[in-house]
């Protein structure tokens, strides 16, 4: 996967976004939503490494107003989606 030719700054606000492979569908039922939800307080929002301000979560995308607070955020995604994605 592509990443980010800009870094990500601590103190700043972005707007995350990922969409399954050929828009495929991501979530399948109402549980996926809530096992996204979990991963993303317990691995983003409670290691104190970004607050999430807004989401919205789609069958076959996601949306995500993150507020920074540390460094390496493309790290941390990347072993966030790893972990959604394992089931862990």
């Amino acid at each position: 996967m592509p990443r980010r030719q800009i870094s990500f700054q601590p103190g700043s606000y972005y707007h995350i976004y990922n969409r399954g492979h050929n828009r495929q569908i991501i979530f399948f039922e109402r549980d996926n939503y809530i096992h996204f939800l979990r991963k993303l307080r317990k691995y983003l929002i409670e290691n104190n490494a970004a607050d999430a301000i807004a989401y919205y979560l789609m069958p076959n995308h996601y949306y995500l107003l993150v507020y920074l607070k540390v460094d390496g955020f493309s790290n941390l995604m990347q072993a966030f989606t790893l972990v959604v994605c394992q089931g862990d």
